[in-house]
């Protein structure tokens, strides 16, 4: 048995690589890149949720003086914008952190437009965004051939480099990019970082683990300045919802592994704190208490239904992987269940396809344990994922007879999460496990046709939907922890016959693993089948433009409620149709100057504020810089740094304590500019 001992291992490492210390503030300053350029609008553009008449467009402005900023947005069928079919004026300010949000109504169905924003504040080109390419949906009545969508989850910006979000920005033939979660990860610098990964300057900020309204501001601001974020959101629509990083690790409603109430404050505050910045910084459309959960319709092709299994009902998970029943948990309450149901009891789509946090198909890894017949052995192995469904059986299973006693065909479940690939047939239990009598080993569970238990393999009777488990883009897989012969070894135990254990399968219906590769899937939909394809990034170490591989492709026939076999040797083919790309670079407006500006302030925090404040602002080059907090007549009252610094961002935390209470204006000055917001001293 000892032979399996470097599972135990891997699997305990990956675990305790969830579990960070926390810090309390620091002080940094590292630099970081963005594009001066795009002035004000350094974050780029984005859209999302989009319905058959309307789509939510998205920007953030970073001024130089602290007002309401006017702007005009535009809609185009071309990207030279002759053909404007709706435009509009809105306004943001310092309370919505500079954030603007439009759901833009009065669209043509199935229709690709393009779209910017322009301030109206001044004359100035640099005030007019980047162009955006978005997409409308079909109309429930279309009668669709063909859909394709992109599925992403988990970028750690410690991680890596978000080369797959860049892949996925040159595809001309997406209907949207359905993002499961992970959007963000909350941890300190280093807390949760690739040992691999050498370049210093790719650095969280803030530098402490995110808490405050300020400090999860910071941290979407710091990721959507990032050029392959910015180019996906700017090249497709995205359909979002959250997991636990953007609010803390193993999120559940009443708390989180990652948080600490003695320390870290009420949980409900935090959460709440969460939603919030992640509605303001999102293309998500704005609903009744943040709600994420809902559907969009692709015509009569698919419906799309998107849960909330993290922060909306879910339960605390249970202690061990064999007691999941205990209290009778739930992972979704029972309203967002009776929705979800009514969801799929009426859909008149072809494909019902479920977008989820967890992995809801269970797997068994206690081949792994240092003794794989002992119980408790098994449990400090198989306890490391009951953050899945798995943890929630009761009301995993009443869906699955649901989807069964209703004769509900054609449902695809697209997971997040757990940083690797995976594709299931979905059955109540593939295998009887562990069984005392067996010595805790698995035993077959055939399909029963009388009671509709059990699962047989080389039919996939029992089956009766299937899932597709997504890599992440950044986050740490097995691949970052252990060697590759340890990983192999593993993806081979998952699901197939393991002769020191008398050949038994721990998982028949698992049909395909990958623990080791970062990247994506392409959901390619049609009348008769289904299809992903993964592609991988040939690294995230450094940025690169290389094309992905394509590794896998799996198939689903239309009615057939299992994956499909053989393995495919290709992938699905590109659409006939292809949409022109949004212009990469930013479109001045005829007749209007160039701005020399020489720095951004992206945020102040907190504000207002009582004994510090963090700044993190840019350089677009080496500058001279003083930056004070004068008073609202010009006096300076306190000085806080004055230097030489070379292009890039900055974090910095300035000590205000002796400050007397009152309103001030922070000022960065350098040689062609002065950057001023107002400061309020508690």
């Amino acid at each position: 048995m000892n032979s399996f001992f470097p599972f135990a291992l891997l699997l305990t490492l990956c675990a305790s690589a969830q579990s960070v210390p926390k810090i309390s503030r620091l002080s940094a300053s590292h630099q970081l890149a963005f594009d001066p350029s795009l002035k004000p609008f350094y974050h780029g553009v984005a859209s999302g949720d989009p319905l058959e008449d309307r789509v939510v467009i998205w920007t953030r402005v970073s001024p130089d003086e602290d007002k309401t900023i006017n702007l005009k947005y535009e809609l185009a069928t071309d990207t030279a914008f002759v053909n404007v079919v709706q435009s509009g004026n809105t306004s943001t300010n310092l309370a919505k952190d500079y954030t603007v949000k439009v759901d833009v109504a009065g669209l043509s169905s199935g229709t690709t437009y393009y779209y910017r924003f322009i301030s109206t504040n001044t004359s100035a080109s640099n005030d007019t965004s980047l162009v955006g390419r978005t997409k409308t949906t079909p109309s429930n009545v279309a009668n669709l051939s063909n859909l394709k969508f992109a599925v992403v989850s988990c970028a750690n910006y410690e991680g890596g480099y978000f080369n797959g979000y860049r892949n996925i920005s040159k595809l001309n033939d997406l209907d949207a990019v359905i993002h499961l979660g992970d959007y963000i990860y909350e941890y300190k610098v280093g807390g949760y970082k690739n040992a691999a990964l050498t370049d210093a300057s790719r650095s969280n900020e803030p530098v402490n683990e995110i808490l405050s309204e300020a400090d999860y501001r910071i941290r979407y601001a710091l990721y959507r300045l990032d050029p392959d974020l910015m180019a996906l959101h700017q090249q497709h629509p995205m359909i979002s919802i959250w997991d636990d990083h953007e609010a803390a690790n193993d999120a559940y409603l009443q708390g989180a592994e990652n948080h600490d109430p003695s320390t870290e404050g009420d949980w409900q505050m935090r959460k709440n704190i969460a939603k919030k910045v992640y509605f303001e910084w999102m293309p998500i459309r704005d609903a009744a208490n943040e709600q994420i959960y809902r559907k969009v319709s692709y015509g009569n092709l698919m419906d799309l239904i998107m849960l909330d299994t993290r922060l909306e009902g879910r339960e605390k998970q249970p202690d061990h992987f064999d007691t999941p029943n205990d209290g009778k948990r739930v992972i979704i309450s029972p309203t967002q269940y009776d929705w979800f149901m009514q969801s799929l009891k009426t859909s008149t789509a072809k494909w019902k396809v479920i977008g989820n946090q967890t992995l809801f198909s269970t797997f068994n890894v206690g081949f792994a344990a240092t003794d794989p017949t002992k119980l408790d052995s098994i449990r400090k192995t198989e306890d490391n994922f009951i953050d899945d469904w798995e943890g929630y059986l009761l009301q995993r299973d009443a869906i699955i007879d649901s989807i069964r006693k209703n004769q509900i065909n054609n449902v695809v479940i697209v997971t997040g999460d757990s940083h690797c690939s995976w594709s299931f047939d979905v059955t109540k239990q593939a295998v009887q496990y562990p069984v005392a009598a067996f010595m805790n080993l698995p035993q077959p569970n055939p399909f029963n046709t009388t009671t509709g238990e059990g699962y047989t393999a080389t039919t996939g009777k029992g089956s009766w939907a299937v899932e597709f488990g997504g890599p992440s883009i950044s986050s740490a897989n097995f691949d970052e922890l252990f060697s590759m012969p340890q990983v192999l070894g593993f993806e081979y135990a998952m699901n197939n016959p393991i002769p020191q254990l008398g050949n038994v399968v721990y998982n028949p219906h698992m049909k395909f693993v990958d623990l080791k590769n970062h990247g994506y899937f392409i959901l390619d939909l049609k009348k008769d089948s289904v299809q992903a394809d993964y592609y991988y990034v040939k690294t995230i170490l450094s940025k690169s433009e290389q094309d992905p591989t394509w590794a896998r492709g799996l198939s689903v026939r239309a009615d057939s409620n299992r994956i499909t076999a053989p393995v495919l040797t290709t992938a699905a083919a590109p659409k006939a149709m292809q949409d022109t790309p949004a212009p990469s670079k930013k479109q001045l407006l005829t007749g209007l100057s160039t701005d020399a500006s020489e720095g951004v302030l992206f945020n102040l925090a907190p504000n207002p504020a009582s004994d510090h404040i963090m700044l993190s602002y840019g350089l677009n080059s080496a500058a001279s810089v003083e930056i004070d907090i004068i008073t609202l007549q010009g006096n300076k009252v306190q000085h806080l740094i004055s230097e030489k610094q070379s292009g890039g961002i900055y974090q910095s935390d300035f000590n205000i304590s002796t400050l007397a209470p009152g309103a001030y204006l922070l000022r960065i000055k350098t040689k062609n500019q002065s950057i001023m917001r107002k400061l309020i001293k508690q």
